[in-house]
């Protein structure tokens, strides 16, 4: 693991099949001794309905900009309507519950049903037995079960339940990062790999970073840009954000999460934008961002202590909001810090983590009425540690977003095709597989890749921390109609370099990509250089805002769901990547040729353009901006 490669470690929900499952787990984690008495464990129920085919099409028509329904966004009400289990799977699951002395349960989000309950009862609602299984490399613990199962007559009305037996844990997607200038660029030309990551190992000093002040009227990337040390104000030229006045902040929103134990430290915000965007730090703001606590979470403002310093806490959480705010300031911002771990406090009832909150978030957004039309997610494992089944069902809740009008940005990870030495499949056959990440796989969230350099533009990757933009194709999710084209283009070109170790019918990963190398970022006081596309995500999430913005002060909806206006209308307003490749799996991974491919997908965000075309939209329904997307 890179030296400074953060130790935040997300744990999703976990799920098993409606009937009975039974798997083995993956080679890191070993099963110790059973859960403690005192463990309690918040179980979610996924109800099985017949509305999602449904959803899914009338997701289509909204997003499809040749469609006459293009931006007519559903509301909560209209979406639980689609998804809503017939009465007799609520009953059964009710009077299943009941009659094992579950008497406080939660009817949530339509489809799921949540229910706090001691560790030895749920144990006799799933007929299994939970342990404790601690991961051999970096110690960390989770409650699970291999064997379980439910009752033949809730075959019909359940389909997921957790936590069970998924050992996905999404990490988040960021790595650590004046040396005289090398050769190749004296030169004048195109630096090889080779001289890439010689340049990566070398130890820096003080960088210096351009200033607005310093800018000519209309500046060129090299006017603003240190490439070794990427700063929002770089970002803002390098996309063409830099200039734009924003008209709709009263009406308009990015939000973030931070799971398992994540936060924004403000001091640290407030000192990033100092340095970096001071209009936004003179305006204040740092403390003008809304914090929402789901499940027990903290909003923790202190110093960290030795302990998370040691695992990195809040490293995750500066990233994402320091670049949100960066480049998509004044647009308001909210925060929902979910709880989980780390950290994790003991107490006498409760002396075992078994939180699941990534379905606690979930369940909690789509409760609201209204939501923010982007939504940054930096976060991702890979697909094959969570049950397909699970895998779907949090997939149908971004597609539930989608369909308010809610763009899901998501990163692409950060292990290129796979970790060198490590990739191979986890059913028990060890066989040599690339490993694709989730939920970045997951067909209804727009997945974003990371560049590096300026001229050209290539394939990020830094070899000081290990990271390398990810991309491939899933092994659980067909490819969407949307990527047929552009994908199938693709996969000619490459015949039968990698077969069998891929999917080719898969769904593509990236969508898109943006600058992932060097973000200048402050963390516990400290300016760092971090890369990852957990910078590439929440750059091209702003961006996304920004647009947003301009079709909000004209009085039209958020453009929502973006797949299938980037793979067509907006194709134009994206900028092709062609260097580079993103290695893993002891191979060089899949190359960036021109058009998609999967290590940058369809390429860079131009502001101005995509704007441009987003305002052209001929066939967007209007709808005044305040009713529910």
């Amino acid at each position: 693991m890179a030296p400074y490669r953060t130790a935040i470690l997300l744990l999703l929900s976990l799920l098993g099949t409606s009937e009975s499952s039974s798997l083995r787990p993956p080679s890191q984690w070993e099963r110790t001794s059973p859960a403690s008495d005192n463990t309690i464990v918040r179980l979610q129920i996924g109800l099985k309905h017949n509305g999602f085919d449904e959803l899914e099409r009338r997701l289509g028509e909204i997003s499809d900009p040749s469609h006459s329904q293009y931006g007519r966004h559903l509301s909560r009400t209209e979406i639980e309507t689609l998804v809503k289990p017939s009465p007799d799977a609520i009953q059964a699951t009710r009077e299943w519950l009941y009659s094992n002395g579950v008497i406080d349960f939660e009817h949530v989000a339509g489809d799921w049903v949540t229910a706090s309950v001691p560790i030895r009862q749920a144990e006799a609602l799933l007929n299994c037995t939970y342990h404790k299984f601690v991961h051999t490399e970096d110690g960390d613990t989770l409650i699970r079960t291999l064997d379980w199962s439910l009752p033949d007559h809730l075959r019909d009305h359940i389909d997921v339940v957790q936590p069970t037996n998924s050992f996905l844990r999404p990490v988040a997607q960021d790595r650590y990062g004046g040396q005289p200038a090398p050769s190749w660029d004296v030169e004048g030309r195109l630096p090889t790999y080779e001289e890439l990551v010689d340049e990566d190992i070398i130890d820096r000093g003080h960088l210096d970073i351009p200033t607005l002040e310093e800018l000519p009227k209309n500046p060129t990337i090299l006017d603003g840009c240190n490439r070794i040390a990427v700063s929002p104000l770089c970002l803002r030229v390098m996309y063409g954000t830099l200039g734009y006045e924003t008209q709709s902040i009263d009406k308009n929103k990015i939000g973030v999460v931070n799971f398992l134990g994540n936060n924004n430290n403000r001091s640290d915000i407030a000192r990033y934008l100092e340095l970096y965007r001071p209009d936004a730090a003179k305006a204040g703001a740092a403390d003008a961002f809304e914090t929402v606590l789901i499940a027990g979470a903290e909003d923790q403002q202190t110093p960290n202590t030795p302990e998370q310093l040691n695992r990195n806490m809040g490293l995750e959480g500066a990233f994402d909001v320091e670049t949100l705010l960066g480049v998509g300031y004044p647009t308001p911002l909210i925060a929902w810090n979910v709880g989980g771990k780390p950290p994790f406090q003991a107490s006498q009832h409760r002396k075992e983590n078994s939180n699941e909150p990534y379905m606690e978030w979930l369940n909690h957004v789509l409760a609201q009425d209204s939501l923010p039309p982007v939504i940054s997610i930096s976060y991702a494992d890979e697909e094959q540690t969570v049950p397909e089944d699970y895998a779907r069902r949090v997939c149908e809740g971004f597609a539930k977003l989608g369909a308010r009008g809610v763009s899901v940005i998501v990163a692409s990870g950060d292990d290129g095709v796979g970790v060198n030495g490590k990739c191979f499949s986890n059913d028990g056959s060890n066989k040599p597989k690339f490993l694709p990440t989730f939920p970045a796989s997951c067909p209804f969230v727009t997945s974003v890749g990371a560049t590096r350099h300026l001229d050209p533009v290539m394939v990020g990757f830094d070899a000081r921390g290990g990271f390398m933009s990810g991309g491939g194709f899933s092994d659980y999710f067909d490819r969407p109609k949307y990527q047929d084209s552009a994908v199938k283009s693709y996969l000619k070109g490459l015949n039968t370099t990698y077969r069998g170790l891929y999917n080719p019918d898969g769904r593509g990963i990236p969508d898109v990509s943006a600058m992932g190398y060097h973000h200048t970022i402050v963390w516990n006081g400290i300016a760092h250089l971090l890369d990852g596309t957990s910078g590439s995500a929440p750059t091209f999430a702003a961006i996304i805002a920004l647009i947003n913005d301009a079709l909000l002060a004209e009085g039209r909806p958020p453009l929502g769901f973006l797949n299938p206006w980037l793979y067509s209308s907006a194709l134009t307003g994206l900028k092709d990547v062609s260097f580079g490749s993103n290695r893993g799996c002891d191979t060089l991974g899949f190359d960036s040729v021109e058009g998609w491919d999967a290590a940058t997908g369809l390429g860079t965000p131009w502001f101005p353009k995509l704007k441009e075309i987003a305002l052209a939209s001929a066939f967007r329904y209007q709808r005044p901006w305040y009713m529910n997307y």
